[in-house]
């Protein structure tokens, strides 16, 4: 494990009876940086995030946080807070409780409490709706206040479960820059997991792409959009990273190939 490894997955497989959500998967979340986990639906994306939060345990392998084995810590324990796509804001208590919640969970006294709750509060710029409740704010206001309950309690590392899917495509955008700009201020871990291409690639440091339980790649955007290192990221990707050709000649490390757009001669190590 590097030194700079915050969370590894050692060979973990988790099935649901005879069904196979989770192969077997070996790979390493870094301090500080911006992970996003993609893939269609039942790719198992969920599935890896929710082992990770503690909500399934792997029915096989190890996960570890700072190099220590969780599997069987509670949920609880494990600081790994998460954002869920439906929010899940208590509807009975106005935005200063549910920013609150959590540290009172903790038995943090209520001085203490409210002086974190207001910095955060104050940080996603939701003060003036403090004694407002959920039901009265827009969607992007619920963004903001499930961002501030996850991150008051001062965690090394929060986990976003498409988090932005029921937003309309200009709030969209804004949170994204919100998100990415809270990740690089704050420095905590982001683990994002989406099927979206355009949120992974704009706001992701790594990206890992997940297909029928098992990753396909990991890499930065740009290493996965030049070189996608099987058919089905290609795929995935879009029609514009796939293209018929014949191959004219090959050699030590390189192969030419004659398209429609004229000759093209690839690396070994950038061919599918």
């Amino acid at each position: 494990m590097q030194r700079d490894t915050l969370v590894s997955f050692e060979g973990v497989v988790k099935r649901f009876g005879t069904y196979l959500a989770v192969q077997k998967m070996d790979f390493e979340i870094r301090k500080g940086e911006f992970l996003a986990i993609m893939g269609s639906s039942g790719c198992g994306k969920t599935t890896t995030l929710r082992m990770l939060a503690g909500l399934e345990a792997p029915s096989e392998g190890t996960i570890r946080l700072s190099g220590k084995p969780i599997n069987h810590l509670p949920t609880w324990s494990r600081d790994t807070p998460m954002v869920w796509q439906s929010l899940a804001l208590f509807p009975f208590l106005n935005v200063r409780e549910n920013v609150e919640f959590a540290l009172k969970m903790r038995g943090i006294g209520k001085s203490e409490r409210r002086k974190r709750a207001e910095h955060w509060l104050d940080r996603m710029q939701i003060t003036e709706f403090a004694d407002r409740n959920i039901a009265q704010l827009s969607g992007g206001q619920r963004q903001r206040v499930a961002l501030a309950r996850s991150l008051v309690v001062e965690p090394e590392i929060l986990l976003l479960d498409e988090p932005l899917s029921a937003l309309d495509a200009a709030l969209k955008v804004r949170m994204q820059s919100v998100l990415k700009n809270l990740q690089r201020e704050t420095g905590i871990t982001f683990v994002y997991v989406t099927h979206s291409q355009s949120e992974a690639f704009s706001m992701a440091d790594r990206v890992v792409i997940m297909s029928r339980g098992k990753i396909e790649q990991i890499g930065t955007p740009q290493e996965i959009y030049r070189t996608p290192r099987t058919r089905f990221v290609a795929d995935f990707l879009g029609s514009s990273n796939i293209f018929s050709g014949k191959v004219t000649a090959s050699g030590a490390g390189s192969v030419d190939l004659e398209t429609a757009s004229g000759p093209l001669r690839l690396t070994t190590n950038a061919a599918p």
